[in-house]
């Protein structure tokens, strides 16, 4: 699809948290316009469709994928329901960015690829800081050997909140758990500094091993892993949804390591991004500011780009269907369902 002003004509699948928060960004990219909000709920679809002039509003979201005027579509459905709606999506002809994670197995996710692959469309799974300059600076200075060769990293995305088991986040049936929920983010960052090391992006651990806390039956709410890549470098990733750890990440390498403090929303609450380097023999370590752009605009922009290749540069569908296999195993090593 292609619009004569170069814009990309954005539906929206939902009117929660997550899709006002991908609305409000829109403005910041360099391509995207609000076109059309769908939510079962009219009102809130209304509401959300009315920060942007000429945006409608559907009561369905079957009725806003056959708007022609809309070239792309943001999934911010409960993670359960992405495969079906990225399958839909692509009957429809749609472009897709599609929240994390991408679906909730990896078989789920290999079909979904490959229905969007056979409609000839875009899908990007919305990992927003893999689409940030603060990664491609990691990934720079991993090509130029500042720490030597990467041998293990060490990588956190965890919060804490009050156990309550009507909240997503403890429902089994709503995709609860927190390997699921941030869990993606850790594993996908591990998997991607051993897909630079490797040349191969849809690398997956040779070995893992794992172990955490249920909350409820089937709905881990802490969990860490072991994991060991072909080639030998070694990955250590926990999460968790009531643990209070830490939101980072470390590179260790032969040469020295390096330390990203904010390795998720880098740029996020106004700070410059940073990168803590340390060679073997420093007396401390050296800072490197990193770029920054908005997290979600910087997603709309990817997608549009990927038009040209059929994918994103920045993450490939392979790419995120690995990551989902990899969190298969992962709970199915905690106790998941």
């Amino acid at each position: 699809m292609s619009r004569s002003d170069g814009r990309c004509r954005w539906g929206v699948l939902g009117a929660g948290r997550i899709a006002r928060d991908f609305v409000a960004q829109i403005p910041a990219s360099r391509h995207g316009v609000l076109a059309a909000v769908a939510s079962s709920d009219l009102a809130r679809a209304r509401a959300l469709a009315g920060v942007s002039a000429g945006a409608v509003a559907y009561g369905d979201y079957a009725s806003l994928l056959a708007d022609p005027d809309v070239d792309a579509v943001y999934i911010a459905a409960l993670h359960p329901r992405h495969a079906g709606l990225i399958a839909d999506c692509a009957r429809a002809g749609k472009h897709i960015l599609c929240e994390k994670p991408l679906t909730v197995t990896g078989e789920e996710a290999a079909v979904a690829v490959a229905a969007a692959a056979a409609a000839g469309v875009v899908l990007v799974e919305a990992m927003m800081y893999r689409f940030q300059p603060q990664t491609e600076r990691i990934r720079s200075v991993l090509a130029e050997g500042l720490i030597g060769t990467p041998v293990h990293v060490d990588v956190s995305c965890a919060f804490t909140t009050p156990f309550r088991p009507a909240d997503r986040l403890f429902d089994p049936a709503a995709g609860g758990g927190a390997i699921l929920d941030v869990g993606c983010y850790a594993m996908s960052f591990a998997r991607m500094v051993a897909g630079w090391t490797s040349g191969d992006d849809a690398v997956e651990p040779a070995g893992l091993t794992a172990g955490g806390h249920l909350a409820g039956p089937g709905v881990d709410d802490w969990a860490v892993a072991s994991l060991v890549f072909p080639g030998g470098l070694t990955a250590s990733v926990r999460t968790g949804t009531r643990v209070a750890d830490d939101m980072q990440a470390c590179i260790y390498g032969t040469e020295g390591h390096l330390r990203i403090p904010d390795p998720w929303r880098p740029g996020d609450d106004g700070s410059e991004p940073r990168l803590l380097l340390t060679r073997v023999g420093d007396a401390g370590p050296r800072v490197l500011t990193c770029a920054s752009a908005p997290l979600f605009g910087a997603e709309i922009d990817a997608l549009w780009a990927a038009r040209e290749h059929g994918e994103a540069a920045a993450m490939s569908p392979r790419d995120s269907v690995a990551t989902m296999r990899s969190l298969d195993r992962w709970r199915q090593e905690v106790g998941s369902k």
